[in-house]
């Protein structure tokens, strides 16, 4: 049973100040809740209705939790709704310990290739591009500290799962921190709309840090006194500019691609 104290303590996990403070968020939905469980992320509890518990996933996927001692805490829908921020609630809500990772564990992972997000404020575009770097194998993702939350619900929801693949750093200052990684031999690559070298031409061998800065404004300023080299996308229509979770997708293909072609047998 859920007390009203603990509701409340809860509902706090809808704000970014809450979020801080407790140092858990919230997590909805069943391809989420799953994602969570199936990760090394730690979960405190989770909250079900009766609903979602007699569903044939819903049993399975409970029946996934209580073995790894996860507690369950089933509640009425009303709850459920109050804690969501979707509009139709499947019916489970995962606790979730915020993880803090180092930044060495972003070079000493599964790749030598890092994206970094500057002052990208729209959720939907941040979870998108986790998502993508997920997808191409990169080591890790750095968000700046103007970027939105990592743990805005709306931010989790678009990494479809992907926040617990792959290390993630939050609130960073990237003017302190991209040195460190330069020291570390990263190229640093920062993006233009309109200057700088197109994308196909340039050498993606060695470590690279990928900066994809917002729409509207672009990469700060002071960032491309950071980077080694500034990339473009060339483009051919109208459009004025790639929406930069279209735009990251892109780069990383490319980086990734031509890192595959030079290591090739033959090559």
């Amino acid at each position: 049973m859920l007390s009203k104290e603990k509701l409340k303590e809860f509902a706090k996990l809808k704000t970014k100040k809450g979020r801080k403070t407790q140092g858990r968020f919230l997590v909805e939905g069943l391809h989420l809740c799953e994602e969570a469980i199936n990760s090394n992320w730690e979960i405190e509890s989770v909250l079900f209705t009766n609903l979602f518990q007699n569903s044939p996933a819903g049993k399975k996927l409970l029946q996934k939790f209580k073995k790894s001692n996860v507690k369950t805490i089933p509640v009425k829908s009303e709850v459920v709704k109050k804690l969501s921020d979707t509009v139709t609630p499947q019916g489970i809500i995962c606790v979730v310990k915020i993880r803090k990772f180092s930044l060495g564990e972003l070079w000493s992972g599964r790749s030598n290739i890092i994206l970094t997000l500057d002052a990208i404020r729209d959720p939907g575009n941040v979870g998108t591009l986790i998502r993508t770097a997920d997808a191409f194998g990169i080591g890790g993702v750095i968000l700046s500290s103007d970027t939105v939350e990592l743990y805005n619900p709306k931010v989790v929801r678009s990494t479809m799962g992907s926040i617990f693949h792959l290390p993630i750093l939050d609130d960073v200052d990237l003017e302190k921190t991209l040195p460190k990684l330069k020291n570390k031999n990263f190229k640093i690559c920062g993006t233009d709309v309109k200057n700088g070298k197109d994308f196909e031409r340039l050498n993606y061998s060695g470590k690279i840090c990928l900066l994809i800065g917002s729409e509207a404004r672009g990469l700060n300023k002071k960032l491309f006194g950071l980077s080694d080299e500034i990339i473009r996308i060339p483009t051919h229509g109208k459009a004025e500019s790639l929406n930069a979770s279209v735009a990251g997708g892109i780069l990383l293909c490319e980086i990734t691609r031509g890192k595959h072609e030079k290591s090739a047998p033959g090559n």
